[in-house]
């Protein structure tokens, strides 16, 4: 049983019940010194007059979150306290002139435009039932909270991507088919690296569908330490960097077209390849939030997660397409 569902229990349980097992020390363990000292100097021992369970609901949330976060840790987070964020942009790539001795510097005349991103809201309601919690079934309670910060996350995940490939600002001028019959390998990765650069980019990020990724694995340059340098893959099942890109591995799915998939040749998107600080953005109003939820121990029927984002692509040029064949 873990730390939330522990609380729990002790906050549904009766005085002579909560007395038995703050005698416990294995209570004691799984809860943490810390709180298990705010139980003692809270009145009667009462779990009611602290807000233990209500910081454990929220780290039991986020902690359900965490390993689904890719696209938050492959484009920038940009913090905003506005309903709309306003990116204003240049060219890539201007040079400096030749300037004759003492003659005057020109003023750099180049355009500018602007791309604006709605914030929107987004949310989902943990099932938590009343059955759950007559029959102190705690455990599920937390197991629900958990899965309520992965479709968080999932759904963040999935507008990130859906922007990258089918939003008003999808990439569109870089994409690398692999030879028909094949499926991707390092030469594809190569080809994408070159297209982006030739835009005047620098990529550093391979963000992989599953199926492409365990491509990736099978590829002799990859998997053999003597060509990768590290036995890294074999030991671990984590690629390493390859050709300067860090790896990432996204598993939402996407039904819209392209498709986030390796089934169908031609349409389906198995990889993309972009820099991270020019590709795409995530304007950050509010992250993970619970809602509806002010009693630690009645309300964990009604509450809802809810989060307030707004995300795009800023330079479609940064970033290149690998499809599947």
């Amino acid at each position: 049983m873990g730390k939330l569902a522990t609380l729990l229990k002790y906050g549904y349980a009766g005085n002579a019940e909560r007395h038995r097992m703050l005698k416990k020390e294995s209570f004691k363990k799984t809860i943490g010194e810390e709180a298990y000292k705010t139980l003692l100097q809270s009145e009667a021992n009462a779990i009611e007059n602290t807000t233990l369970v209500q910081e454990e609901v929220a780290k039991t949330i986020i902690e359900g979150a965490e390993p689904f976060k890719v696209m938050r840790e492959v484009v920038p987070v940009i913090k905003t306290k506005s309903y709309s964020v306003r990116f204003v942009k240049g060219s890539a790539g201007t040079y400096a002139e030749d300037i004759a001795e003492g003659a005057a510097i020109q003023v750099d005349t180049q355009s500018y435009s602007k791309q604006d991103i709605t914030i929107k809201k987004i949310g989902t309601r943990p099932l938590i039932t009343n059955e759950l919690i007559e029959d102190e079934l705690f455990d599920v309670v937390e197991l629900e909270l958990k899965k309520a910060g992965a479709r968080l996350e999932n759904k963040l995940n999935r507008d990130v991507l859906n922007a990258m490939l089918n939003g008003s600002n999808k990439i569109t001028t870089n994409t690398v088919d692999p030879g028909a019959g094949n499926h991707i390998d390092v030469a594809d990765i190569a080809s994408a690296v070159g297209k982006v650069k030739k835009h005047n980019y620098l990529p550093d990020i391979l963000l992989t569908h599953p199926t492409a990724e365990a491509y990736l694995f099978a590829d002799s340059n990859i998997a053999y330490a003597a060509y990768a340098g590290t036995n890294e893959p074999l030991t671990t099942g984590r690629l390493p960097k390859l050709l300067g890109l860090t790896p990432y591995t996204l598993t939402v799915t996407d039904k819209s077209s392209p498709t986030w998939d390796d089934t169908t040749g031609g349409t389906d998107v198995t990889a993309i390849v972009f820099s991270k600080n020019d590709l795409a953005v995530i304007a950050m109003r509010r992250d993970v939030t619970i809602e509806q939820y002010e009693d630690p121990i009645h309300d964990l029927v009604g509450i809802s997660c809810t989060m307030r984002y707004g995300t795009d692509v800023l330079r479609e040029e940064a970033g290149c397409i690998i499809y599947h064949r």
